[in-house]
């Protein structure tokens, strides 16, 4: 079997491998979930790279793309994420994850990553099984929960909040909002005004007295399946439905716009966030082992 770089006319048949496996809990992986090629090329886009530089394709013996894998990070960055060996069903059980997972590390080593993350759902054993194989350890779990209807309009739970787009003079605010709020990214301020600006997220805050005390950013480099990236809300207020209120104002601000569904990540043990999602609209998806290595 052999493998190589990607080729960009390799999208279209990469795009439809990666979306039927979407549709199976026994075949879903977090990464690739690209449905259609603009999917695919988006997604590195938004990081900075190229997928030739990133991903690994699996020819079969006709010369045609048959399985994927690779690795998703920011330029330059340590720590990547795993696109997960993606094989077409012909070509299942005779080894082409493995080589692909193989080619992968080694892949990653060669642009000095040092650690790297996959995901997977948790009905899917043989790709649990195949990464733990190769060194992969146990990390963690998430829901992943999805949104398929615009949010119906929530009643303002504190007096005297207003919602509105960000503005790119809220950046400081958001900026200490996100530093109290215990997120796992470090961001400074030129990382903050770069996502206010960049045309691939939308953030909404929310004011109270004319200070912000609340946003959400949302990823919308999918259009049509937007991702509730960051919700952040002051100490003073939370626990008070001002987190759910604001994320359901700005996914109805993109519902609007043309998408279709929302998807979002958080732990199981996090039961008052799981349940405020559910108000907004979004339901239990699929649930996700987290595993990792160090190159």
């Amino acid at each position: 079997m052999k493998i190589r770089a990607f080729h960009r006319d390799d999208a279209g048949p990469l795009s439809e491998l990666s979306a039927g496996c979407l549709k199976g809990e026994t075949d879903f992986v977090l990464n690739p979930l690209w449905e259609t090629s603009d999917e695919l090329f988006a997604e590195y886009e938004r990081f900075g790279i190229t997928p030739e530089e990133s991903l690994l394709v699996a020819e079969d013996d006709a010369g045609a793309p048959a399985g994927i894998a690779g690795v998703l990070r920011r330029a330059g960055a340590r720590n990547a994420g795993l696109v997960a060996p993606v094989v077409g069903r012909e070509l299942r059980g005779q080894g082409v994850g493995g080589d692909l997972l193989r080619a992968t590390l080694e892949l990653g080593k060669r642009l000095d990553v040092h650690t790297i993350t996959g995901a997977l759902g948790t009905r899917n054993r043989g790709g649990y099984s195949l990464l733990t194989s190769l060194g992969f350890q146990p990390l963690r779990q998430h829901f992943m929960m999805r949104c398929e209807e615009r949010p119906v309009t929530v009643d303002l739970p504190v007096s005297g909040l207003t919602l509105e787009a960000a503005k790119p003079e809220d950046a400081d605010a958001i900026l200490e909002i996100y530093g109290a709020s215990g997120f796992d990214e470090a961001r400074g301020p030129d990382r903050i005004r770069e996502v206010l600006s960049d045309g691939i997220h939308f953030h909404a805050v929310a004011r109270r007295e004319g200070r912000v005390v609340a946003f959400v950013e949302l990823e919308t480099h999918w259009p049509t399946r937007v991702w509730v990236a960051y919700v952040g809300v002051d100490a003073s207020l939370r626990n008070q439905g001002v987190g759910s209120t604001t994320v359901s104002w700005a996914l109805q601000r993109v519902f609007d716009s043309g998408a279709t569904s929302a998807l979002l990540l958080l732990s199981p043990v996090n039961r008052p966030a799981v349940r405020a999602y559910q108000k907004v609209g979004f339901h239990l998806h699929r649930t996700i082992d987290v595993l990792h290595r160090q190159l």
